[in-house]
C-alpha cells in the first residue's frame, strides 16, 4: 500500500463513501467474489474494516483466469492481511466450453452456486461481489446470474461508480487504482468458437509477453489460428515494439499476429464495433 494519501475530496464522493460503510455494517458475515480487479480488491479492503463479522475473500482459478489477475489477489490479500481462500476448478463446463452467447451467464451461474454452497458450509451470511453502479449502464449477462443467486453489489447499492472507486482507492494511496480493467480469458474467443484449454493458455501468455514490455491495457484476441493484438494508445514506437515481438509471439502457436490500429476497444463497446463477439465483463 502507498503510503501517499490524497486529501482532496469531493462531498458527493464522501456520500458515497459513507453509504458503502453502512451497507457493509448491516451485513453479519460474508465472502466476496475476489478477482484481483479494482472493484472486488476495493470491496474486499472496505468490507474487512466495516463488515461485524468473518470477511472470506475467494477467488476462483480455472482455465480462463489470466495469470496477472491471480497474481494480483495473492499480492494484495497478503498485503492487507485478508482471509483468503483460493478455489481451484480444473476445467470449465461443457456448456461454457461450448461458447455460445450466454457462455457468461453459464459461467457465472457456476460460480455464484459454489460461492452460495460455500457460505452456508462456513456459515457465513451473504455472498458479494464487484459490480459497481457504472456496470448498470450495460447489458452484462453475468448480472442475472448474480440476481438469481441472491449476490449482493455494495458498490452499486452505494451509487458507486467506475471511477469513483479508483478516485477512492488514490485517496488511500492504493497502488490498484489505475489498474487497468480485466476480464476473464475465455473473451477473448469469438462467440461460437469451442474453448480449448490451450488456446486459452497461448492467449494468456501472448498477453503476458507484451505486458512485459510495459504494455499495461492488452487483449490477444483468436482469430481462427491467428491472433489481434489490442493495445491502449497505439503509437509508432508501440507498433515497432510490438513487431520486434512478433517472431516470439509465433513460436507460442499462432499462424500469423496482427496488430488492430483501433487499438484497445473497451467493455460495453464492442458489441457495438464487432458484432460477433460478446462483450467483456471486468473482473
Amino acid at each position: 500500500m502507498n503510503s501517499q494519501i490524497i486529501t482532496k475530496r469531493s462531498p458527493e464522493l464522501d456520500e458515497k463513501r459513507k453509504g458503502l460503510r453502512e451497507v457493509l455494517e448491516g451485513i453479519d458475515s460474508c465472502i466476496v467474489a475476489f478477482s484481483g480487479g479494482l472493484d472486488s480488491a476495493y470491496l474486499c479492503l472496505q468490507a474487512g474494516r466495516s463488515v461485524p463479522g468473518r470477511v472470506l475473500c475467494l477467488t476462483i482459478l480455472d482455465p480462463s483466469t489470466p495469470r496477472t489477475d491471480m497474481e494480483s489477489a495473492a499480492r494484495l490479500a497478503n498485503e492487507w492481511g485478508l482471509e483468503h481462500r483460493v478455489l481451484n476448478e480444473p476445467s470449465l463446463s461443457s456448456e461454457v466450453l461450448e461458447n455460445t452467447e450466454d457462455r457468461c451467464y453459464l459461467c457465472k451461474d457456476r460460480l455464484f452456486e459454489r460461492l452460495g454452497d460455500m457460505a452456508r458450509e462456513e456459515g457465513l451470511a451473504a455472498v458479494l461481489d464487484g459490480e459497481n453502479a457504472s456496470d448498470m449502464e450495460e447489458d452484462r449477462k453475468g448480472q442475472r446470474a448474480a440476481r438469481e443467486h441472491g449476490i449482493l453489489s455494495p458498490l452499486k447499492r452505494a451509487g458507486l461508480r467506475k471511477e469513483d472507486i479508483r478516485m477512492l482507492a488514490r485517496e488511500e494511496g492504493l497502488d490498484i487504482a489505475d489498474r487497468p480493467p480485466s476480464a476473464c480469458l475465455s473473451s477473448r474467443i469469438p462467440v461460437g468458437t469451442r474453448i480449448e484449454k490451450k488456446m486459452l493458455k497461448r492467449i494468456d501468455a501472448t498477453e503476458e509477453m507484451i505486458r512485459a514490455r510495459g504494455f499495461k491495457m492488452v487483449r490477444a484476441r483468436q482469430e481462427g489460428r491467428g491472433v489481434r493484438i489490442e493495445i491502449e494508445g497505439v503509437t509508432v514506437e508501440s507498433f515497432l515494439g510490438l513487431a520486434a515481438l512478433e517472431p516470439a509471439i509465433k513460436d507460442l502457436g499462432w499462424l500469423w499476429v496482427a496488430l488492430d490500429l483501433g487499438g484497445y476497444i473497451p467493455a460495453g463497446m464492442r458489441g457495438m464495433t464487432l458484432g460477433d463477439t460478446e462483450k467483456e465483463e471486468d473482473r
